[in-house]
């Protein structure tokens, strides 16, 4: 078993002290500041950037609205062009929350980047949201260019939630994608999965419990009965011989930790080029709480070094 390193152990401490009259059964809305709460007061302080504007465009259930982030310093006359999905269970995270986490990303890589706000539960439920995802990659692959990029130099990230759909995204996708960087993923939304770390760690002793995941799974599938399609649970796809190379990062005391070294054993048994992190020590989010956590400043390096490189490795 790992032990929990001291940053990690103060900002569990913090965090009891901070939601400590939090509702025992809080509102969506509720739950919505506390992450909101959490990305500021633990994330990193925001990164310089050239320009970030906010933009809509046609999704398949109307507006769609992006944020787009140039950075000061980009990696070249074409930089890289990535597409960014934010985490929070599906339900929690959006643009604003998760604006230093892009800012950091922007500057480190040196690239531009979309972040798409899809459709949240419990209001919309999937595949809504992953819809949405797919329509912001092929408008980012058309106007990369428009951008300041190029669209052969596309990536897509996400991290929890957001891994989930960039996964599944880069399953789905007849658009080249250069790179997928999955930070601490859910890789199946189902009830019924297996995963060993899903148990010993969802205690709710390291932040992320496993009632906290089957909550969120159960807002995000309502009662769709579709847990094992590919599209909500990507580690059920057949088939992942054509998915770009990965980059994927866990943390050695989160719950979802075994399905994302679960789902990298799956890519390289079918040859696809991936790389697989286990930060010790720390928890999950630990790159939203950068702030706090010098493991979680460490790794918006190395995915800042990803996204430059265009390849999972240094």
């Amino acid at each position: 078993m790992y032990d929990l390193d001291a940053e990690s152990t103060d900002l569990l401490l913090r965090m009891g002290r901070d939601f400590a009259t939090m509702p025992a059964k809080p509102t969506i809305e509720e739950r919505r500041a506390a992450l909101r709460f959490m990305a500021e007061a633990y994330g990193p302080a925001p990164a310089p950037v050239a320009s970030m504007e906010d933009r809509v465009i046609d999704g398949p259930g109307g507006a769609l609205p992006l944020r787009i982030y140039h950075p000061v310093q980009p990696a070249g006359d074409t930089p890289p062009v990535v597409l960014h999905m934010h985490g929070g269970g599906w339900a929690l995270g959006d643009r604003d929350s998760y604006e230093r986490i892009c800012r950091a990303y922007c500057a480190e890589a040196g690239a531009i980047l979309v972040d798409v706000d899809y459709r949240r539960a419990p209001e919309h439920q999937y595949p809504a949201a992953l819809l949405d995802c797919e329509a912001a990659l092929r408008w980012t692959a058309s106007n990369a260019a428009a951008l300041g990029g190029h669209r052969d130099r596309l990536v897509v990230t996400g991290d929890s939630a957001g891994g989930n759909l960039a996964a599944a995204v880069c399953q789905r996708s007849t658009v080249p994608v250069a790179l997928q960087l999955l930070i601490y993923p859910v890789m199946t939304a189902s009830d019924d999965a297996e995963f060993t770390s899903r148990h010993e760690l969802g205690d709710g002793r390291y932040f992320l419990s496993l009632r906290d995941i089957r909550h969120a799974e159960h807002e995000y599938l309502g009662g769709t009965g579709r847990a094992h399609e590919p599209g909500a649970s990507p580690i059920l796809e057949p088939d992942v011989a054509h998915v770009p190379p990965a980059l994927i990062i866990t943390a050695a005391l989160d719950p979802l930790r075994d399905e994302g070294a679960a789902y990298a054993e799956r890519l390289r048994r079918a040859g696809v080029d991936v790389r697989y992190e286990c930060v010790p020590g720390t928890i999950h989010g630990f790159v939203l709480f950068a702030g706090a956590l010098s493991s979680g400043r460490d790794a918006i390096v190395r995915i800042g070094t990803a996204i430059r490189n265009l390849r999972p490795y240094d």
